[in-house]
């Protein structure tokens, strides 16, 4: 830990020392009248156009901008109605006083005046515009490489996508999704330099596109942009990584643009446990669970025909992983008695999967007023799955009350597919008619071999189970809707549709014991289910300039019946169900929005809840049925303030939400002396569970906007109860009321630069509170503590060298019933260089985990039940790799 602090101390150090450097100051004037233009931008461009400074004028119209780099750059002044200033200046190793700069009104400028400079950044409407060429990146770096460029985007080792602090849900490449099963292979294989334009908004839900009726939900969405020579081309990237303990991992992409028509192909091969094609990425956590293998295979083909009228998107992927792993666990389950019971468990998993999965999209424009859309898919697969468990349970003070032993040995395939029509026809007058129609198919098989024994100490008595379980599960889902949305004038709109649907279910599973050949009706099922749900939706919004109102109402008849001839059930139930939902959002400014949502829903109780008797599992297990459970309701109320100034690069984000549950469904469960537990459900009327968050995010820039500071609050509390009763303790025959309460709190900071010079980094720490308690065994309740920080740098040495490395630790504290801490720490290195002319091979040396330090033990809890886990995982070994990035064409010769 004292090393990690003087790490981050000294980077801190070199940080501040790098960027003390020249510096410029000056006044912005009318030139009119010499009144000092307030807020005027400066904005200091590379010879290349690339943003690199940035500041604004005070009152007096002065203005400063510090920490300059020498060298030649091209000063921009800017004030909105006012002619755009332009030079040409040189920094040296001195400050620089450029005095007054006087700037004409646009009203005073008598001939046209034609701006050629890009700005890097712009608004239109409610789309925020980055114009790429403005924002450096490394020869062949990739998309996400300039996202983590661009003022208000994060983008996370995994890939994932943060902007205007809100998640990025869809990627866009020229407004069509590519690669749709998986928005990550664009991020991390289409060039930067291929790039035009990246826009970022908020878009309907697919289920508001499709319907017409507006749900209230907005995605966040980024689409790229290409630039025109960028639609036609052919790049692709090619790697190879060997390493110590017979490592190894080959990746392939390759895509073709021409234009509209876009093929794209996908492959790797690796038994690192990955199949992102990321396997010797330092911004990961690249710690290899188990013995894994993996093959994957992808295939995606995008075009337009018939002038544009007909869209096609299909994907194919294939996916063959296998592993092979060990782990432990360490149980404690709380009783009413003021004692826990504890389990160790060992297991040894081997599984293997194989799947082939198809995706296709048709969209054809029929006439300017029509519309239709087909989704069609399909996969296969099958698995088989090997684990042996071994677990021991005491009573806490080291006397053993049973042991349980099993081996189970599964195989199994399954097919689905189906089929989504929507039809959407432009009525006259604002009107619109949308019609939709699907159906998803699905079934199944398996077989199962079940050896266990339950020995228990008490009585001496052992249950030997060896069956052979046969599974069989066929369904099938048809769904329909019609909708008609009604432009009462130019901010109201009026939707009103029906929807059925009809689904059909039998799940079958035949247990026989394999000692006598005798059917075991305890381990089997015959089960049916048929549902039919009719629903009238109801949907009004309202739209005037900053505010946006949506109201939308859905309320159902339901006709459910399970039938189970194995064990003589036959439920039938027909009920109404309503959802509301009710949304507003004020934008104060192009800048600043205030969201505020509720939503109302029923949760209904499930058949499995209801029915009697279930299909036990294992002697130590038995779940039970309430027949007479009612609905629960919940209840949800979130806000969200989102501001952002462009210029100054600034973002807060605030979001809380607020949700309870009236008349619960509540487990409720009774432990026998022998370990073994029943478990069932009620209701819980007068009481609520709830759970509430309250989230903030601020960002701001630093030394010129070279380097994004980030900063964090929230705080996280649930409330939950379940009723619990222990048959070996003092009340044996009352159930006790548990009330969990869980509080989080935790603050975060960070600071990334990444402009491709000297050197990038990303650091970021945290800490956190986290308060347990318990209403029964309150001598368990405590107080622990979390904590982290990791740093990812990188430096840019001659010769095309560069250095790259990784740090991570994070601290859990102990508990009353976990006594040590957990300390993981590990750090990544690597040395990699450019080669041939255009730099597109890249040859490296990646260390992982070189201190041999991670610690890969885990800790959970929940209620009463709280667990320590530890499995098989490699973490130190040595990569070296080649990577070679091709491309003909795409983006080359651009300005």
């Amino acid at each position: 830990m004292k090393r990690l602090v003087q790490l981050i101390l000294l980077l801190f150090i070199i940080i501040n020392s790098a960027y003390s450097q020249s510096s410029i100051k000056g006044k912005i004037l009318d030139k009119a009248d010499n009144k000092p233009l307030t807020n005027a931008s400066i904005i200091l461009l590379n010879r290349d156009s690339v943003l690199r400074y940035f500041n604004r004028a005070n009152e007096e119209g002065k203005f400063l901008v510090k920490n300059i780099k020498p060298g030649s750059y091209i000063l921009l002044a800017t004030y909105p109605k006012f002619e755009l200033y332009s030079d040409t200046i040189d920094i040296k190793d001195k400050d620089l006083d450029l005095n007054d700069i006087k700037i004409n009104s646009q009203k005073n400028v008598l001939e046209e005046v034609i701006v050629t400079r890009r700005l890097p950044i712009t608004i239109k409407g409610d789309t925020i515009e980055y114009d790429a060429g403005s924002f450096a990146t490394e020869k062949n770096a990739k998309l996400e490489d300039l996202l983590r460029r661009l003022p208000g985007f994060t983008v996370s080792g995994d890939g994932s996508i943060t902007a205007q602090g809100k998640s990025v849900q869809k990627v866009f490449i020229d407004g069509e999704e590519f690669f749709g099963y998986d928005p990550k292979i664009a991020i991390r294989n289409v060039r930067a330099d291929a790039v035009d334009k990246v826009q970022l908004y908020e878009k309907k839900s697919e289920e508001a596109e499709l319907s017409g009726i507006d749900d209230g939900v907005r995605i966040q969405t980024v689409n790229v942009v290409l630039k025109e020579k960028a639609r036609k081309g052919i790049f692709g990237n090619i790697e190879a990584l060997g390493g110590t303990k017979e490592l190894y991992a080959g990746n392939l992409f390759a895509a073709k643009f021409n234009n509209t028509e876009r093929i794209g192909i996908t492959a790797s091969h690796n038994n690192m446990g990955s199949s992102s094609g990321r396997e010797g990425s330092l911004r990961m956590n690249n710690q290899i669970t188990g013995e894994p293998l993996n093959t994957n295979l992808g295939a995606n083909y995008e075009n337009q025909f018939f002038k544009k009228a007909l869209k096609v998107n299909a994907n194919y992927g294939y996916d063959n992983n296998s592993n092979k792993n060990s782990s432990q666990s360490y149980n404690k389950n709380l009783l009413p008695d003021n004692s826990f019971l504890e389990t160790n468990s060992n297991s040894n998993t081997e599984r293997h999967s194989r799947s082939n999965g198809f995706r296709s999209n048709l969209t054809m424009r029929l006439d300017s007023t029509q519309h239709m859309e087909l989704q069609s898919n399909a996969n296969w697969a099958t698995n088989f799955n090997l684990n042996h468990t071994d677990s021991k349970t005491g009573d806490g003070q080291g006397n053993p009350i049973s042991d349980f032993t099993e081996d189970n040995k599964s195989n199994s395939s399954s097919a689905n597919n189906n089929f989504r029509l929507n039809y959407r026809k432009r009525l006259k007058a604002g009107r619109s008619l949308n019609l939709m129609v699907g159906n998803n198919h699905k079934e199944s098989s398996s077989e199962t071999e079940v050896k266990s024994r339950t020995f228990i100490y008490k009585t001496g008595d052992s249950t030997i189970i060896d069956q052979t379980r046969q599974g069989r599960n066929n369904g099938n889902d048809f769904s329909s809707s019609i909708n008609v949305n009604n432009r009462i004038n130019d901010f109201m709109n009026v939707a009103l549709g029906y929807s059925f649907n009809h689904s059909k279910s039998t799940n079958r599973q035949d247990s026989k014991n394999n000692v006598t050949k005798e059917f075991d009706s305890l381990y089997s099922q015959n089960q049916i289910d048929n549902n039919t749900n009719q629903g009238v939706n109801l949907h009004f919004s309202y739209r005037k300039e900053k505010i946006e109102i949506n109201f939308s109402n859905r309320t159902f008849y339901k006709n459910q019946k399970l039938n189970d001839s194995y064990r003589n059930i036959d439920l039938a139930r027909n009920f109404w169900d309503n959802n509301l939902n009710v949304d507003a959002n004020y934008r104060l400014s192009n800048s600043k929005n205030i969201r505020l949502a509720y939503q109302s829903s029923n949760i209904i109780p499930s058949f499995d809840q209801l029915q009697p008797l279930q299909p036990q599992t294992n002697p130590l297990f038995q779940q039970i049925g309430n027949p007479n459970l009612k609905r629960a309701v919940n209840n949800n109320i979130s806000a969200n303030y989102n501001a952002f100034s462009l210029l100054k690069g600034t973002n807060i984000n605030v979001n809380g939400n607020l949700s309870f549950v009236n008349n619960p469904i509540i487990n409720k469960t009774t432990i026998l002396d022998n370990s073994a537990q029943i478990s069932t459900y009620e209701n819980l009327s007068g009481k609520s569970n709830w759970n509430g968050g309250l989230n903030i995010n601020h960002m701001q820039p630093l030394a010129n906007r070279r380097i994004n500071f980030n900063k964090s609050a929230n705080v996280r509390f649930n409330n939950s109860y379940s009723y619990t009763k222990f048959t070996g303790g003092e009340s044996n025959d009352e159930f006790l009321l548990n009330n969990a309460k869980n509080t989080n709190f935790g603050l975060g900071s960070s600071l990334n630069e990444q402009d491709s010079e000297g050197f990038d980094f990303d650091i970021s720490v945290n800490t956190g509170i986290n308060v347990q308690q318990n209403s029964i065994n309150t001598q368990y309740n405590a107080t622990s503590f979390e904590g982290g920080a990791s740093g990812y740098i990188k430096y840019f040495l001659p010769k095309k060298f560069n250095i790259v490395t990784n740090i991570f630790y994070s601290y859990t504290g102990p508990t009353k019933l976990y006594r040590k801490s957990i300390n993981q720490f590990y750090t990544n290195i690597e040395l990699e260089k450019k080669v041939l002319k255009d730099e597109s091979l890249t040859v490296s040396i990646k260390a992982f985990d070189l201190f041999n330090t991670y610690n890969n033990t885990r800790r959970n809890g929940s209620d009463t039940n709280y667990s320590e886990s530890v499995q098989q995982v490699l973490t130190q070994y040595f990569l070296v790799g080649v990577k070679w990035d091709f491309n003909k064409y795409l983006g080359k010769d651009n300005d």
